[in-house]
């Protein structure tokens, strides 16, 4: 019985783990990427260019990046 109470609370940080690092991840990629690649198709479609619609991109996710960032951090 105490050697499966053990076993939960084990189980229990490691899931703990395993989902802050998932949230980090999709955080400081995933939403970026995403806003990144919305930026670069609006534009796109606005028929702005390829290269202005790549530097939108681009710095999108450079900026989206450093505000999930600082607000992750704390």
């Amino acid at each position: 019985m105490a050697d499966d109470v053990m076993q939960r609370a084990h189980d229990a940080e490691e899931h703990l783990k395993t989902y802050r690092t998932i949230m980090k991840v999709s955080g400081e990629v995933g939403v970026p990427a995403c806003l990144g690649i919305t930026m670069f198709v609006t534009n796109l479609l606005l028929d702005h260019g390829m290269f202005l619609s790549l530097v939108a991109g681009v710095l999108t996710y450079i900026l989206v990046h450093y505000v999930v960032r600082a607000f992750f951090s704390h």
